[in-house]
């Protein structure tokens, strides 16, 4: 009679209960998010972040300073121009280079300003518990509170370099000055508070959109990608998405701090007589955001503080896409060269 057949109650090896996507989320020892990332590799990764991301998009960024710089009494009894032809203009007056100009002083002023900001960026995130191996109690409240927090420390670090060398720049897209050391030479030889005049404002604009963005991004990227594995559709997805919604909602900031940087200066045209010069007669017309505020609602209304919105859009979601793949790619290349 043959032996009864063997009934097995259990496999071997023995197999591990699934986990639930947030468990993954929290206890996978994804590479791009390892704590045992340098800090020299946030800092290498956040500046190669921060060039792609102001290079590749930086035309848009011309277009939307030269929508935003007309000042109120310009706008108040002129016909109101879009972006499409504010490139026309500048393509067909100066070329299609001049869309460029100022890029070195963006690119010089970016490396230690991502540098920081990632550096701050990831640190808060690994304080509060957001990413790191040790954590298994993340929340998706916690994600995105932590993402919120990061994003609004990391730009007291970013906006300490870019602030001086935004307001060079943007001073150089409207046609002015040789280059940035003519810029810098003018504006400290009339007491360089020009410098640091929008700073408040900046700051104002950029604490809550980085928080917004960082926040967005953080849950995005949960939602999108469960399991943390490293996925550049899921860098550019979140990076986009997030970048664009807190653009949006942070125009009007924007629009006030274009006012206090460039003004009394218009966009650049034929009869400006301006272009490689310094401002002539220049004079202060805000003091600061209550003034600009004021003269932006009294000549264009509630519209005027949206001027700009589409160029800001089309810039901040394909940079945010470009410097999350960039950094996350960035970071997870040293980490191997340094295994």
């Amino acid at each position: 009679m043959p032996p009864p057949p063997i009934v097995r109650t259990s496999t071997w090896p023995p197999v591990a209960a699934e986990k639930d996507t947030s468990e993954a989320w929290e206890e996978h020892d994804w590479e791009e998010r390892s704590p045992d990332t340098a800090l020299w590799q946030h800092m290498i990764a956040g500046s190669i972040a921060g060039v792609v991301e102001h290079a590749v998009i930086f035309p848009l960024d011309s277009i939307k300073t030269h929508l935003q710089a007309t000042n109120a009494e310009a706008a108040a009894g002129s016909k109101r121009i879009g972006s499409v032809q504010v490139a026309r203009d500048l393509v067909r007056l100066r070329g299609p280079l001049f869309l460029w100009r100022g890029v070195t002083v963006t690119l010089w002023a970016v490396v230690p300003a991502h540098a920081l900001m990632f550096t701050a960026y990831e640190g808060v995130l690994e304080y509060g518990g957001a990413h790191s191996t040790q954590h298994t109690d993340a929340s998706s409240f916690r994600v995105a509170a932590v993402g919120f927090a990061a994003g609004g420390i990391s730009t007291l670090f970013h906006d300490s370099i870019m602030v001086p060398a935004e307001t060079i720049k943007q001073r150089m897209q409207l046609g002015y000055y040789r280059d940035a050391t003519h810029a810098t030479r003018r504006m400290i030889a009339s007491g360089g508070a020009s410098l640091f005049r929008s700073l408040p404002t900046t700051l104002a604009m950029n604490v809550p959109y980085a928080s917004l963005m960082m926040m967005s991004n953080e849950s995005l990227r949960r939602l999108l990608n469960p399991t943390g594995t490293f996925s550049l559709p899921t860098f550019l997805a979140a990076g986009a998405i997030s970048g664009s919604l807190a653009a949006a909602v942070t125009t009007p900031l924007d629009v006030i701090k274009t006012r206090l940087q460039t003004q009394g200066m218009t966009r650049a045209k034929t009869s400006t007589g301006e272009l490689h010069a310094a401002p002539q007669k220049f004079k202060v017309r805000y003091q600061g955001f209550s003034d600009a505020f004021r003269a932006v609602y009294r000549a264009e209304g509630v519209q005027g503080f949206f001027r700009g919105m589409g160029p800001r859009m089309l810039q901040t979601g394909p940079s945010c896409a470009l410097s999350w793949c960039a950094y996350e790619s960035a970071k997870r290349a040293l980490h191997k060269f340094d295994e």
